[in-house]
């Protein structure tokens, strides 16, 4: 019988799978540690832990489209931020992540009220529905909000800008929790909106991968999470560098293309990643000037 030394052993029962169930597992997107993303897991968790005080640091979390930044903060959240009962019944939720899509006062709160599947007018004032959120965030003992796609912000006016760089900072000084901003790298502009916002927040930016042997690492990772039947040596200096040329160094299209041809692999019976297959699927990289990936059939 096959061992599968190739594959995670907490994954080798997946190998004794249907094809169909194989490919359905690939679906499911998994964990995997690197370098970047456990220094910006350990940032979070540090500043989960800051004692309160006055003036909270705060995080500012910036990388291109689709490098893997959600995907770190919904790690941390599930290590650390599940909501949980005490024996006192207080239903706690140590940190809220939310998205904002607009500049926008009221999108913010109505954010986190949904959060919380709390009744909420959408078009009340907006100190009301501030208030009903302070009220549920002080009443959960929420310890961190994490707000994400705020590079939006910018599409306002600058007044628009300002109201809402300055509601964020006024909910980390009044609840006194950490914030944590997650954009692009144009979401930087709001920090030279007024030099106040720039001394709150340390910024920390998820870089692209170069083809090295911290990627190599990370390919041998990703490669065990792969239920393919055959070891397809992702992390050998040649796919290595094939890898990083096809998706230019971004983690999203990196695991978009593995997981492509892993089940492309898999339907067609080879079960290997192999030079022919990742080129063949060299469509995930953008070669178009407005980043769009088009594939030809």
């Amino acid at each position: 019988m096959t061992d599968y030394v190739h594959i995670a052993p907490q994954f080798r029962d997946v190998m004794f799978k249907s094809d169909c169930d194989r490919i359905e597992f690939l679906d499911y997107a998994r964990w995997i540690d690197y370098r970047a993303g456990k220094e910006l897991l350990d940032l979070l968790h540090g500043l989960l832990r800051k004692p309160e005080r006055p003036r909270m640091p705060n995080l500012f979390v910036v990388g291109e489209s689709n490098c893997g930044k959600t995907t770190v903060i919904e790690q941390f959240i599930s290590k650390a931020g599940s909501p949980y009962l005490t024996d006192d019944a207080v239903n706690v939720r140590p940190v809220i992540y939310v998205e904002v899509h607009k500049p926008d006062e009221r999108e913010l709160y109505t954010a986190i009220l949904r959060k919380f599947f709390t009744p909420h007018n959408p078009v009340a004032p907006v100190a009301k529905l501030r208030h009903q959120a302070l009220h549920l965030l002080r009443e959960a003992r929420t310890r961190m909000l994490i707000v994400d796609e705020v590079q939006t912000i910018n599409n306002g006016s600058p007044s628009k800008r300002m109201d809402m760089m300055n509601e964020l900072k006024m909910l980390s000084n009044v609840l006194r929790i950490p914030l944590v901003l997650v954009g692009t790298r144009t979401a930087l502009q709001l920090l030279v909106l007024d030099a106040q916002y720039a001394s709150r927040f340390d910024v920390v930016s998820i870089p692209a991968w170069s083809a090295n042997a911290d990627l190599q690492r990370f390919l041998k990772s990703f490669e065990s999470v792969l239920p393919l039947k055959n070891p397809s040596k992702l992390y050998s200096a040649e796919l290595t560098t094939l890898i990083h040329a096809i998706s230019g160094g971004n983690t999203g299209n990196i695991e978009t293309l593995l997981r492509l041809c892993a089940k492309e692999a898999i339907e067609k019976g080879s079960e290997v990643i192999d030079r022919k297959l990742l080129e063949k699927n060299q469509w995930v990289r953008s070669t178009r000037t407005d980043g769009v990936r088009e594939r030809i059939l």
